[in-house]
């Protein structure tokens, strides 16, 4: 295959020939070096195939080539002089290897009768620069190496002549290199100065670009919702926008610097997450712009308050986005709970500039995001399954504990709802322990226990077996090494009266107790007992 284009000196003094040629011709010949250069990117392939493939606006500069003339000198003996391959090209001479048969042959040419060219008066020399097909037939043939373009190369790896992208008119620009080992120490450095002195978009500027509205918009509506590089969520962002304003949500001003990264972020793991919608369907789409416009009028009123300075100031996405989603889940039963959780474990004062980059559900949020939203959701829901969700009810069960057994079942079933919750509740009755086979009762029971979260105990008419497994769990806790919390002790003082000082034992008397003289006292204790259990309140 032949390459052309012009041959000139560029900035520092390297020979290049800069042409235009079909994309695929150029994957073809070319190879990346993976011991400094990264492979493509899945995702990123996918990007730029629908660019190639949309042919709208279809842009992108010249892709950075490097080869070397290599000339091996014992195999030309009784050569007249030294092959001095760059500066016979430049003189007008052609140079051809007889190491892997690499030619190049310029043509000088003459510039029309009073014609000026700025920068000099020279005309161009043209360059044919022919690699033989025999090496590009070969895996381990001759290719020239990529210092910049990989990614868009790579992308047409699989391209065939006859594809419609093979084709493509692309700039190039090929380095011409006579020292092997100049052109290799080359290659890396100008990878290097490439790649890492230039200063990318943010996701800031790049989103505000793809999400812009009105008279100049690059995207339409229809675009951000059906186009594979977008998608609803893209839709979602752009809608979301206007609802962004710090002085109808003043808590959350700070966060709105970042305006665009901020709403593709949320709309973007509300959708992962099934919180919203993630149908291509406008209409749709549009009623999950109000419910979150909801959600961060609720989230705002915790970020408003005045204990939450810090919570304001940190500006972090990735908290915002939580706090979000659970206003959004559940109708938002979890997010007082989960305010209270950030408060406590200082997570309200983790801000984008004391902490490293945020690598979370999506790359573009940056610095921006300082915590991953996904991250926080899973710790704080993992915190509420903590703790087993088995109470186990140990009591005398009677008719006269009957009423105060289905208060606990009531106050349980109402948490259960409050929160959206799955607490169950497990009795122990003997005469529900019935296996078909001999079993000690005694050693059931105690694995109950064992695998309970938490024992309401009743004191109230000094049973013996209560107190056995009420003690069972202080040494199972002991044990442990783990505080003595898991459990609550009720004493009906309306039932029992006088006689309830010596129902309860003296080696409970200094543990604290819920003593009720009616249901409704019995159950508004419980439900702030087992709510804080639970990290609810």
């Amino acid at each position: 295959m032949i390459l052309s284009g012009i041959l000139h000196t560029s900035l520092g003094g390297f020979t290049v020939i800069r042409g235009v040629a079909p994309l695929g011709e150029l994957a073809r010949c070319s190879r990346f070096d993976p011991a400094y250069q990264r492979n493509l990117i899945e995702t990123h392939r996918s990007e730029i195939e629908q660019f190639l493939a949309d042919r709208q606006f279809l842009f992108f500069p010249e892709v950075v080539l490097s080869a070397a003339l290599a000339y091996d000198y014992a195999k030309a003996r009784g050569r007249a002089r030294e092959v001095q391959a760059l500066a016979d090209l430049h003189a007008g001479k052609a140079f051809k290897s007889n190491v892997d048969g690499l030619a190049v042959r310029v043509v000088k040419t003459k510039l029309p009768k009073g014609l000026e060219v700025v920068g000099g008066s020279a005309a161009p020399t043209l360059a044919y620069l022919e690699i033989p097909e025999e090496q590009l037939g070969r895996d381990d043939g001759l290719r020239l190496f990529r210092i910049d373009g990989n990614h868009r190369l790579s992308a047409a790896r699989d391209l065939k002549p006859g594809d419609a992208a093979w084709g493509l008119e692309t700039p190039f620009c090929l380095v011409l290199h006579q020292d092997p080992t100049e052109k290799q120490r080359f290659e890396k450095v100008v990878f290097h100065n490439i790649n890492a002195k230039q200063i990318p978009l943010t996701s800031e500027e790049n989103l505000r670009l793809i999400l812009q509205t009105g008279e100049g918009a690059l995207f339409s509506d229809e675009d951000l919702l059906t186009r594979p590089s977008f998608g609803p969520a893209y839709w979602l962002a752009r809608h979301l926008l206007p609802q962004f304003q710090a002085d109808f949500l003043g808590g959350l001003s700070q966060h709105f610097e970042n305006r665009h990264t901020l709403a593709l972020g949320l709309t973007q793991f509300l959708m992962a997450k099934q919180a919203v919608a993630s149908e291509a369907e406008a209409a749709r789409l549009q009623g999950e712009v109000d419910r979150i416009r909801q959600a961060l009028i609720a989230v705002n009123a915790h970020y408003a308050e005045p204990s939450r300075v810090a919570l304001r100031e940190a500006g972090c996405h990735g908290v915002l986005t939580a706090f979000v989603y659970f206003a959004l889940k559940n109708e938002g039963r979890q997010l007082a709970a989960f305010a209270r959780w950030i408060e406590t474990n200082r997570i309200d004062r983790l801000s984008p500039a004391t902490t490293t980059r945020g690598l979370g559900y999506h790359y573009h949020l940056g610095r921006t995001q300082a915590v991953d939203a996904a991250s926080l959701v899973d710790v704080f829901e993992s915190v509420l399954t903590a703790r087993q969700r088995q109470i186990f009810i140990s009591m005398a069960f009677r008719e006269e504990t009957k009423e105060t057994f289905e208060t606990i079942k009531k106050t349980v079933r109402q948490i259960n709802d409050k929160h959206q919750l799955d607490i169950r509740l497990r009795e122990i009755r003997i005469d529900q322990f019935n296996k078909g086979h001999s079993y000690t009762i005694d050693d059931e029971i105690l694995k109950v226990i064992e695998g309970c979260g938490l024992l309401i105990a009743d004191l109230s008419f000094g049973n013996r077996n209560v107190y056995h497994e009420i003690g069972y769990l202080m040494g199972l806790n002991r044990g442990k090494g783990q505080a003595q919390e898991n459990f609550i002790l009720i004493a009906d003082k309306k039932t029992r009266g006088d006689e309830l000082e010596s129902d309860i034992g003296f080696n409970l008397k200094s543990w604290q107790q819920l003593r009720f003289d009616s249901t409704r006292q019995l159950e508004e204790g419980l439900t702030e007992s087992i709510e804080t259990f639970y990290g609810l309140r």
